[in-house]
């Protein structure tokens, strides 16, 4: 059983997704040029998903504990743009919801360690 989490999680800035591109060598426009990104079609600069991802993870592994965990599985389900309020939702099954605003970004299913007993 995981700890139930509904928590605000705080929002990204165009900062941290520079900064994310730097670390990770991602260097496509749509992270850090807005008007490109609308060029795109677009509604703005999004994070990259490896980002979005490790964002909910951080929560998880924050409300949980690391050695409780044993895996982590999830699907992208739209783009995080700055700024934009991020909240997320564990069940004591694991099942994750990681909102952008009222959007569902991520959806995913947290890994017990006791379940792999």
């Amino acid at each position: 059983m995981m700890k139930e989490i509904n928590r605000s999680i705080g929002t990204l800035s165009l900062e941290q997704l520079v900064r994310f591109a730097g670390a990770v060598q991602d260097f496509n426009p749509v992270h850090y040029d807005p008007e490109f990104a609308k060029a795109a079609g677009l509604p703005g600069v999004i994070a990259q998903g490896p980002l979005t991802v490790l964002v909910a993870l951080d929560a998880l592994i924050a409300a949980n504990g690391a050695a409780n965990l044993q895996g982590f599985q999830a699907r992208l389900k739209a783009p995080v743009l700055p700024g934009a309020p991020l909240s997320i939702t564990c069940s004591a099954e694991g099942k994750v919801s990681l909102k952008a605003g009222d959007t569902e970004a991520l959806a995913g299913t947290l890994i017990s360690s006791q379940a792999a007993s």
